[in-house]
C-alpha cells in the first residue's frame, strides 16, 4: 500500500502535537515543602561532588483569613474512654453469639444486649453504666451514647462529651 507523500508528514505531524500534549499535562510541578539547594562549594583536593545537595526547609503558606480557624485537640479522660472500651467489648461478645451487630437505636440495641435476643443472652450493660427511664444506655455525663452500625461487624459508638452536646468538638468517638 502506497502512502501519499504527505500523509507521513501528517501522522508525523499528529504524533508530534500528542507528545506535546501529554508533555503539557506532565509538567505540572510537584507541591514542595522544602527546597533543594546546592552544597556550598568547598575547595578540597578531590573534585566536589556535583549531587551533593542540602534541604531548606520552606515556611508553611499563611492561612487564607475567610478559613475558620483550627478547632483545639481535646483530651478525653481515660474513665470515659475506658468506658466505651467496655461498650466495645460487650457489642463484640454479641457478635461472637449473634453473629453481627445489634441494630437499631439506643435503647433497641441495649434491649437486645439485656436478653431480647433470639437466644436470650443477657450480655449488658457493661459494669458501672447506667441505663435512663427509655432504656438508654448512659456517658459518665449521663447523655445517652450515639451507636451508628457501620457493617455487620462494626459499630461507631459517640459520647456527647462534658458538654452534653452532640456533634461538637468535645464529643468522643470510637470505632
Amino acid at each position: 500500500m502506497q502512502l501519499r507523500p504527505y500523509a507521513s508528514i501528517a501522522v508525523a505531524g499528529l504524533l508530534v502535537i500528542i507528545a506535546a500534549a501529554v508533555w503539557m499535562m506532565n509538567d505540572r510541578p510537584d507541591p514542595v515543602t522544602t527546597a533543594v539547594v546546592p552544597a556550598p562549594m568547598v575547595a578540597t583536593a578531590s573534585a566536589p561532588d556535583p549531587l551533593q545537595h542540602v534541604a531548606v526547609a520552606m515556611p508553611a503558606p499563611p492561612i487564607p483569613a475567610d478559613l475558620p480557624l483550627p478547632k483545639p485537640r481535646v483530651v478525653h479522660s481515660p474513665e470515659a474512654l475506658k468506658d466505651i472500651e467496655d461498650i466495645q467489648f460487650m457489642l463484640r461478645d454479641y457478635r461472637t453469639r449473634l453473629g453481627d451487630n445489634p441494630t437499631g437505636t439506643n435503647a433497641e440495641i441495649m434491649k437486645e444486649v439485656m436478653g431480647g435476643n433470639r437466644v436470650q443472652a443477657k450480655l449488658g450493660p457493661p459494669e458501672g453504666q447506667k441505663l435512663n427511664d427509655e432504656g438508654e444506655l448512659l456517658d459518665r455525663w449521663g447523655a445517652p451514647y450515639f451507636f451508628h452500625q457501620l457493617s455487620k461487624n462494626e459499630m461507631e459508638i459517640r459520647s456527647s462529651g462534658p458538654d452534653r452536646a452532640m456533634w461538637t468538638n468535645d464529643d468522643i468517638v470510637v470505632k
